[in-house]
């Protein structure tokens, strides 16, 4: 089980610019839904600051193979297996860069944490290109909930 929480916690503790996307983003804006892992756009002068905590972490790939220094670039995502859980890390600029999701993102608790979390418009933005089946239920949801969803793309 996911400690959403103190994942959050070393990420901050760490100076990791970062703003939640994913599940998480999707129930802090009033959807009710299960997620095992924890989403994020990192910042990407950022990338070392995410290297150092996975060391610290000892984390490795979901599949549990090791890490190397080339999996930490910003044009890539990242998946990890943390000691509170997994992480994914999706790459900065598709389709908003990383700058204008932390602008437009809301600081909320997540178990306990503040953590950023990226604005709806920007959330059905990120939903919208993914376009998987998750994103499109959730696009669904998000819209039962609000009403006409915004998108930051224009």
């Amino acid at each position: 089980m996911t400690d959403f929480g103190r994942l959050l916690a070393d990420l901050n503790d760490a100076a990791v610019r970062y703003v939640v996307i994913g599940g998480i983003a999707v129930v802090r804006h009033g959807v009710v839904r299960a997620t095992r892992d924890v989403d994020v756009v990192i910042a990407r002068s950022d990338v070392h600051r995410l290297r150092e905590l996975s060391e610290r972490w000892q984390a490795t790939r979901p599949d549990g193979s090791p890490l190397n220094s080339d999996d930490f670039v910003p044009e890539r995502s990242i998946h990890l297996k943390t000691p509170h859980g997994f992480l994914d890390v999706m790459p900065d600029g598709r389709p908003v860069a990383f700058e204008e999701l932390e602008a437009r993102a809301d600081t909320r608790r997540v178990d306990g944490t503040p953590a950023p979390i990226c604005s709806l418009a920007d959330l059905v933005a990120l939903k919208r290109v993914a376009g998987r089946g998750r994103d499109l239920l959730d696009l669904d949801e998000l819209e039962t909930a609000h009403g006409e969803l915004p998108d930051s793309r224009g």
